[in-house]
């Protein structure tokens, strides 16, 4: 079976399945989602949960690569999420990864839009930083590809400048295949009628560009994305009351805990470690109004086995982990 045949299989499966969560005060299940979908055209669908390399990652033989290149429902598709305004029929992608193609093609179905000849556009792009698993799908819009018109792309003024004067991305603004539309942060910015977002700094790896995080405001709820951060201590804003003012957040989980990466110094690749979530969040968990998932899981991760212990502690704590074809109306 092809990937994306496996990969719509899945996501078509996935309504019929009652996943579920649990912490001292409350149960989240698939069945809690579909409830929402009676109040609003808007929705945030999961294109990808993993780490900029990808789930397996190239030349890497560890456990739980292993078990991805051997059975296909242990691959991840790399951080990313679709946008979704159903009623306009309008869809927006955050993060342009290296896994666009299969995960523009999920958007797009998501729309009930396929038709033989027709081109696929998202009506935008939003861009969280200038790390590999997070811009470089743009190359499939250039030249070279699919030759897209002034594409919209949301960025800060720093990716802008980045994109504009290195190639090859400069070639995607020369020739008009994107038009950055530059961010003010702390500044809702409305994509439809239906859908805003805000966006705004947090301390990461800046090597390029500054990173950013967002809230996706629907009709009815809001989503926290913070994929990346250097960890929640560095921020200047309490990730505590953050959560609390979403009504779902899809967090940093790179990585679950110290053991993962013998030999290399975590500290200096800059994330917090899910365990260390799980004490920081745990009374937002426990209150349960905010629904809070780990994302962005690199392919080491220990809680990416369903039957590790490690998942287990955040399941049973009232966290979850966010896989591929979650839905999320707002």
């Amino acid at each position: 079976m092809e990937r994306r045949e496996f990969f719509n299989a899945c996501l078509g499966g996935l309504a019929g399945m009652n996943i579920f969560f649990t912490s001292g005060k409350r149960t989240f299940s698939i069945k809690d989602l579909k409830k929402e979908k009676e109040e609003t055209d808007v929705l945030v669908k999961v294109l990808g949960t993993a780490q900029d390399g990808g789930l397996p990652q190239i030349g890497c033989y560890c456990k739980n690569c292993l078990r991805a290149r051997e059975d296909q429902r242990f691959s991840r598709l790399i951080s990313s999420l679709a946008i979704i305004d159903l009623g306009e029929k309008k869809y927006f992608i955050l993060d342009a990864t290296p896994d666009i193609r299969i995960q523009a093609d999920i958007a797009f179905s998501r729309l009930a839009l396929l038709k033989q000849g027709r081109k696929n556009f998202p009506d935008g792009i939003l861009l969280t930083h200038a790390h590999i698993g997070h811009y470089t799908g743009l190359m499939f819009y250039g030249y070279e590809s699919m030759s897209a018109h002034k594409l919209p792309v949301y960025c800060s003024s720093r990716m802008k400048s980045f994109l504009s004067s290195n190639g090859p991305w400069s070639q995607l603004v020369s020739l008009e295949n994107i038009s950055i539309h530059t961010l003010s942060m702390e500044k809702e910015f409305l994509l439809t009628p239906r859908i805003s977002f805000t966006p705004f700094l947090v301390p990461h790896r800046n090597e390029y560009t500054d990173t950013l995080g967002f809230i996706i405001s629907g009709d009815k709820r809001k989503l926290l994305y913070v994929p990346d951060i250097q960890s929640w201590e560095a921020w200047s804003r309490s990730i505590v009351k953050e959560t609390r003012k979403s009504d779902v957040a899809l967090l940093d989980g790179t990585f679950c805990s110290s053991e993962e990466l013998p030999g290399r110094d975590l500290s200096k690749i800059g994330h917090p470690f899910i365990k260390t979530s799980l004490k920081t969040l745990k009374n937002v968990a426990e209150e349960g109004k905010t629904k809070i998932y780990f994302t962005h899981l690199n392919h080491s991760n220990l809680a990416l086995d369903p039957e590790g212990e490690a998942r287990k502690e955040v399941e049973e704590k009232g966290f979850g982990i966010a896989s591929e074809g979650m839905e999320f109306f707002l």
